[in-house]
């Protein structure tokens, strides 16, 4: 695989983790807060974006053939809670919980759960790449370094829309509903809903 083909694999990676990125990127909080916030997101994104080809590339086809059957599931099912807990927030009410509205830290359970399920189909990245070239620490390190720069500039980019403070709630439900529809994308690309 030359660069260039790299690259391109390392972007389609990023694209799940760079929504994830724009969706906690719009939430109102203090400087420090949101620079550790977004670091620790695109930290991980870009961490898990680097293990999994590894993982998929020792492993092979072994580690595939374990978890293909459910790592969908697993997916869906990390994707549906933070977006659960998400249109949960957009409802809640911080003054009455004495909770500050503006600053809040994310989770790392959270980033955690965003990591692993924006991070699996990197594992048969990994196996492809076992078929075609032996640079895997090369190559898992580019599409890890392009999620981490990627994830943490739509971060960035992101807190244009936190000035509006009238569009939290929207914006709650929004990322709610596009993490949903993400983890029904993954179940759907897995035949999950094709007749029998």
């Amino acid at each position: 695989m030359n660069l260039s083909e790299i690259l391109l694999v390392a972007f389609a990676l990023s694209v799940d983790a760079m929504v994830c990125s724009v969706i906690w990127g719009q939430r109102r909080c203090e400087r420090a807060v949101r620079a550790r916030n977004g670091l620790l997101l695109a930290g991980s994104f870009g961490l898990f974006q680097f293990l999994m080809p590894v993982a998929g590339f020792f492993g092979g086809v072994a580690l595939l053939n374990l978890i293909s059957s459910w790592d969908h599931w697993l997916a869906f099912g990390l994707l549906a809670i933070v977006s659960f807990n998400m249109f949960r927030e957009a409802f809640h009410d911080p003054e009455k919980a004495g909770d500050d509205p503006h600053c809040g830290k994310i989770g790392l359970v959270t980033v955690l759960m965003l990591a692993i399920a924006t991070s699996i189909d990197a594992l048969a990245v990994g196996l492809s790449v076992a078929m075609l070239d032996d640079r895997i620490f090369y190559i898992a390190a580019v599409i890890g370094i392009v999620c981490f720069a990627l994830s943490l500039s739509c971060f960035a980019a992101a807190a244009l829309l936190s000035k509006y403070a009238v569009m939290q709630r929207f914006m709650n439900i929004a990322g709610a509903a596009v993490l949903l529809s993400i983890g029904l994308r993954v179940l759907w690309e897995h035949g999950v809903f094709s007749a029998a």
